[in-house]
């Protein structure tokens, strides 16, 4: 059972991300011109970031709303992480091999030389980086993709939640709370960091409780523990929007707000209001009093790949626009600032306007192009595998029913 409200909330999620590094490639434009303007997208897209923690809370919805009648057999276990697996990999593996290609042309190596965090082992060890970053295993750097940093702690809760299948399913919900206070328990003993470098600072970071909050709203929802959902809804978005436009900007105020941001400050400011709003908008659903746009829902289809895939076009934009400018009007013979709707810092709004509308059609028209020829082949290809080595009809997962959920 697919819920199109869910569909639609991983678009708002994507785009709230693309958006943010849109901003962010503008801005770097705009400085390559000499600086002179704000860029177009400012206020509460600087903390777009949170479009990550809105993923985070989905992702452990959509792990309890799945297997609401997995039943505690180690086959089932392992099914799970099988199919997660198969969702997750096969892209990143494509993405993180463009990007190690890119890396390779441009510095004559399969890594960012430019980064900071963690240098000394992607430096040391280039193959074990490139390694770590394939399998998604924590490291003292980022991913050879950036964005796989997030993919890193998904895995994780991937792996976690396997275990918790391994109980009968009246304990799970109990399990998920224990997991969550072990979580708080180790944070606030200082185990976790800003950045999960290890497994150790990656067990007990305060994002994974996003997941734990995803994973007890789907508990509410498919136990028909359901609240004014419409209201909930509302107080949901309300926050969330509130929390965009007053959570300090970390650009602003780098030093102060890097322990905040990456910690405790994301999950308080922006994974609480994001638990309440996929609480409601999935309770309006489930009982058939929401209907999400159809555009939305194939968004949603494609925000896996268009997640994985922006900032590739956006990269590519940001080098075509200039080039496009000058071949504009010394080749083709243009007047003279004529095509300065191409040079992103120019004064006036239509460059930036341009490069916004852009950057969004191309953005999603890959990540249409990622999904159709790519993804969906290999989720089939995995799916017919995965038949293949569990056959069995007892084993496979299914949404609970609602109000018919043990949990």
């Amino acid at each position: 059972m697919k819920l199109g409200s869910i569909q639609l909330l991983r678009a708002l999620a994507a785009l709230i991300v693309v958006i943010y590094h849109i901003r962010s490639i503008e801005g770097g434009m705009i400085d390559a011109q000499g600086g002179g303007e704000a860029t177009f997208i400012t206020g509460l897209w600087a903390k777009g970031f949170s479009g990550v923690d809105l993923f985070f809370v989905i992702s452990g919805f959509i792990m309890v709303f799945v297997t609401g009648e997995a039943r505690a057999r180690p086959q089932t276990a392992v099914i799970f992480l099988f199919s997660r697996a198969s969702r997750i990999y096969p892209l990143w593996w494509l993405f993180a091999s463009l990007m190690a290609a890119y890396f390779w042309v441009t510095y004559g190596l399969p890594y960012d030389v430019e980064r900071t965090l963690g240098a000394d082992m992607i430096e040391q060890t280039p193959i074990l980086h490139l390694v770590f970053s394939y399998l998604l295993i924590p490291q003292p750097g980022w991913p050879v993709l950036g964005v796989g940093w997030t993919l890193v702690h998904e895995m994780y809760f991937y792996i976690g939640f396997t275990l918790l299948l391994l109980l009968p399913c009246r304990f799970r919900g109990w399990a998920l709370g224990l997991w969550g206070t072990g979580v708080i328990a180790g944070s606030v003993a200082g185990f976790s960091a800003p950045f999960a470098g290890n497994y150790l600072q990656l067990v007990f970071h305060p994002m994974t409780l996003e997941f734990v909050m995803g994973g007890f709203a789907a508990l509410l929802v498919v136990n028909g523990r359901v609240f004014r959902p419409a209201l909930v809804t509302v107080a949901g978005t309300v926050l969330f929007i509130a929390a965009l436009i007053w959570h300090p900007d970390p650009e602003q105020h780098p030093q102060d707000q890097l322990m905040s941001t990456l910690q405790w400050g994301r999950v308080i400011w922006f994974g609480i209001p994001a638990a309440i709003l996929v609480y409601g908008l999935a309770s309006l659903d489930i009982r058939g009093r929401f209907r999400a746009p159809g555009f939305a829902v194939s968004i949603g289809d494609w925000s896996y790949a268009l997640y994985l895939s922006h900032m590739f076009t956006l990269s590519a934009l940001k080098r075509i626009f200039p080039v496009a400018a000058d071949i504009a009007e010394n080749r083709l013979g243009l007047p003279a600032g004529s095509a300065d709707f191409l040079r992103v810092g120019t004064p006036g709004l239509a460059d930036n306007l341009v490069f916004l509308a852009t950057a969004l059609v191309a953005s999603l028209t890959v990540a249409w192009i990622s999904y159709r020829f790519f993804e969906q082949p290999a989720l089939r290809l995995f799916g017919r595998l995965r038949a293949q080595l569990f056959d069995s009809r007892r084993l496979r997962l299914h949404p609970a029913p609602i109000r018919g959920a043990v949990w």
